[in-house]
């Protein structure tokens, strides 16, 4: 039985821009193509506008990663801020290691980094670096090979206490 008819509602606008977003998301991705054989210093730098003060950061990398051709080898995947890492909670890092990896397979994976950071509102420069684990000599790197990789950067509310 069907029911009665009700009231029109208000147009939709397919494409408008002049819309309202507050209250939504405020995020970004960086991608990026192109291979890079850096074994230390910045791999990338994505531009962000934090909105709000108390707010915090979400910050992940996904994409290819890979050191090769050594033994007892390691570096480090990080992020910074501004030139600073972070420190409100801690630092948003990886290490990549390995045991016996000379004269064997080159070996390329997807790798994914992430963590939370407090930093300033404003306009803030999210960089993924990549250098040497403490006590360990330089390796072989190499990042985005034949695959998209990205930084996301999602601006939070505060965590739970």
């Amino acid at each position: 039985m069907p029911g009665t008819k009700g009231e029109p509602g208000s147009s939709c606008v397919i494409g408008a821009t002049s819309q309202n977003y507050t209250g939504l998301p405020n995020w970004k991705q960086c991608t990026w193509t192109t291979g890079d054989h850096r074994n230390f210093g910045l791999i990338k730098n994505c531009p962000f506008n934090k909105k709000y003060e108390e707010s915090y950061l979400r910050i992940f990398y996904a994409g290819n990663l890979r050191i090769r051709d050594c033994d007892n080898c390691c570096k480090r995947y990080y992020f910074t801020f501004n030139g600073a890492e972070c420190s409100s909670p801690h630092t948003i890092d990886a290490v990549f290691y390995i045991w016996k990896g000379k004269g064997t397979t080159e070996i390329h994976r997807h790798r994914h980094i992430e963590g939370y950071c407090r930093v300033p509102k404003g306009n803030i420069n999210v960089g993924f670096l990549i250098g040497n684990c403490p006590n360990y000599g330089d390796a072989d790197a190499h990042s985005g090979w034949l695959s998209v990789s990205r930084i996301g950067i999602e601006e939070l509310p505060p965590p739970q206490s």
